[in-house]
């Protein structure tokens, strides 16, 4: 049984990853900030509610030693938690940036942790893919222009996470950096885009935490950095491909 620290247990994609996680038979730590949601994440798999622990928990206020405590005998981090646009710009960076490099180092640091996995976003990156169009490059320009306090924080965390991870001596360790592009709460369609893609696209919170999982389970060659739409092909596919032919959006 896979031991799963899932932070921002609350979010839309986390409580999909939940439900898919759990079916798999790991145990989900679920980490949320208010106590009235914890039965709304053990609903998430009322076949066995046994399988899924919610932790009340502050990521933002989490010391560096608050964050290691959480860790221990965990095997995979998924960092899925954000501001949400709420607080304004300085709990933005707080919790997008300062936090999630608090968590990446503490995953880091502890001897159970194998796996961490980010959901970041597509405009997580300073400058265009070299595969996009004009009109992904104008669409990267807008966000920024929109969101810049956002995207600064989403991008200096996954800098981090890349950097940290390269540096890293540790024997197990896989780093996934997931962008998805535009989220919408439609029910999954089970087809995506993965990999190499354009910016401007959409994918459902469903469909993220699946391609998420799979990616959880199949990727063990060391990191996968990786951008995701809808699409076309079927999630275990992508993910196959992805893992086997070692397909990377980091540039």
């Amino acid at each position: 049984m896979v031991q799963v620290l899932l932070l921002g247990g609350h979010g839309k994609v986390a409580l999909h990853m939940t439900k898919l996680l759990a079916a798999r038979n790991h145990k989900i730590t679920s980490i949320i900030r208010n106590s009235d949601h914890a039965q709304d994440i053990r609903n998430q798999y009322p076949e066995n509610p046994e399988l899924i622990n919610p932790v009340v928990s502050s990521i933002e206020d989490a010391d560096e030693e608050g964050a290691k405590k959480l860790m221990d005998g965990i095997d995979w981090v998924v960092w899925s938690a954000g501001a949400g646009g709420k607080g304004g710009p300085e709990r933005t960076k707080a919790v997008d940036e300062i936090a999630a490099k608090r968590f990446i180092k503490a995953s880091l640091a502890a001897p159970s942790v194998k796996k961490f996995l980010m959901v970041s976003a597509s405009s997580s990156r300073r400058s265009p893919a070299s595969y996009w169009d004009e009109d992904d490059k104008a669409a990267l320009k807008r966000t920024w222009e929109m969101m810049g306090v956002y995207c600064e924080a989403k991008t200096a965390a996954d800098e981090y996470l890349y950097d940290e991870s390269r540096k890293s001596t540790k024997s197990e360790w896989v780093d996934i950096c997931l962008r998805p592009g535009g989220l919408s709460d439609s029910p999954g369609t089970g087809k995506v885009n993965l990999g190499k893609v354009k910016l401007t696209g959409n994918i459902t919170r469903q469909d993220v935490a699946a391609v998420a999982v799979e990616l959880l389970e199949k990727e063990n060659g060391g990191g996968l950095w990786i951008d995701l739409i809808g699409g076309s092909e079927s999630i275990a596919a992508a993910v196959d491909k992805v893992v086997s032919e070692r397909i990377t959006s980091k540039e």
